[in-house]
């Protein structure tokens, strides 16, 4: 079997950023802008237990910092902004970046709807992503749209300047209908951290019969995961600093362990790899342990030790 391409290497920017010193936040975006990634991503959390940043505005500062990776957001909660909002401020973002941005759209924490006055939609997020998704790309790409949908009805609006270049848009989610979502409506599709590889596998596997259902030819469709990562050896501590994290971003270690790629080395590299082989084009890695010891391990030896499967390329 032929090796796959190497998939394009994201790097989550660490929650810590959400408290740091700007001008330490600026020293890092510069180092790591040297560093084997090819693209910096952050996620967006309206609300939680964990500090964590605002993707706009921290992608917004990173732009002026930067100038050669990709910028992205995996994923925006598309009902905390609205697709005017959201229209607006991507297309802003994207030409500051100049033209480096990708946006993963997806629909949060469903608990948080009512405060966002969509407590009556909890039961049909795909229909919330499915009118956020439309409107915003006519808002890019039309002027005076008027849309009659339920949810955010509008008329004549227009929004300006609009994109040259649209950026992608990536839709979020761990099913078929989500699939058929990203196929219909974006250019590209992100499986979460939370999903395991099993549960990514199945779903990759079903990808080209839905996107020939769909119609949709898969030659420029982004395939991304976002993947949990540990670089520890010792197994048993591995195991509590999973269980921790998750117990302290999501309330629960339910699926830590399966969802997220740890052990030495090797074994990391091995299963990343394996993502690829499955067919990621983008892999969007999220460090557990954000110590200066464990970015070492992540930029100096497991990068390094991927891409050397690739023939070093």
């Amino acid at each position: 079997m032929p090796t796959p391409p190497r998939p394009r290497i994201g790097l989550n920017l660490p929650l810590r950023l959400a408290d740091d010193d700007p001008g330490a936040i600026a020293a890092w975006l510069g180092a790591v802008e040297t560093a084997p990634v090819d693209a910096l991503w952050t996620l967006d959390q309206l609300a939680g237990r964990v500090p964590t940043p605002e993707p706009v505005t921290l992608l917004g500062f990173a732009a002026a910092r930067t100038t050669r990776v990709r910028l992205g957001i995996a994923v925006l909660v598309a009902p905390g902004r609205g697709p005017v909002a959201a229209a607006k401020q991507l297309a802003s973002l994207g030409h500051l970046a100049g033209g480096r941005l990708v946006v993963g759209v997806g629909s949060g924490d469903r608990g948080l709807w009512p405060a966002l006055r969509l407590g009556e939609w909890a039961d049909r997020p795909g229909a919330v992503l499915d009118e956020f998704l439309t409107v915003v790309h006519r808002l890019w790409t039309e002027p005076g749209v008027t849309h009659d949908g339920p949810i955010w009805p509008c008329a004549g609006v227009t929004i300006t300047p609009r994109p040259a270049a649209p950026p992608p848009l990536w839709v979020g989610g761990g099913s078929v209908p989500a699939l058929r979502r990203a196929l219909r409506l974006g250019s590209g599709w992100v499986a979460a951290g939370r999903q395991p590889t099993a549960r990514f596998a199945e779903l990759a596997a079903r990808l080209p019969e839905v996107a020939a259902e769909e119609g949709r030819p898969l030659g420029s469709f982004s395939v991304a995961k976002r993947v949990y990562l540990l670089v520890e050896p010792d197994r048993a501590r591995a195991h509590r600093t999973i269980d921790d994290w998750f117990t302290g971003f999501y309330g629960t270690p339910d699926r830590g362990r399966e969802a997220t790629v740890h052990g030495d080395v090797a074994t990391c590299a091995a299963q990343l790899a394996e993502l690829a082989r499955l067919g990621v084009t983008d892999l969007i890695l999220h460090p557990l342990d954000e110590s200066p010891r464990h970015e070492a391990a992540v930029l100096g030896e497991l990068l390094p030790a991927l891409a050397a499967s690739y023939g070093g390329h």
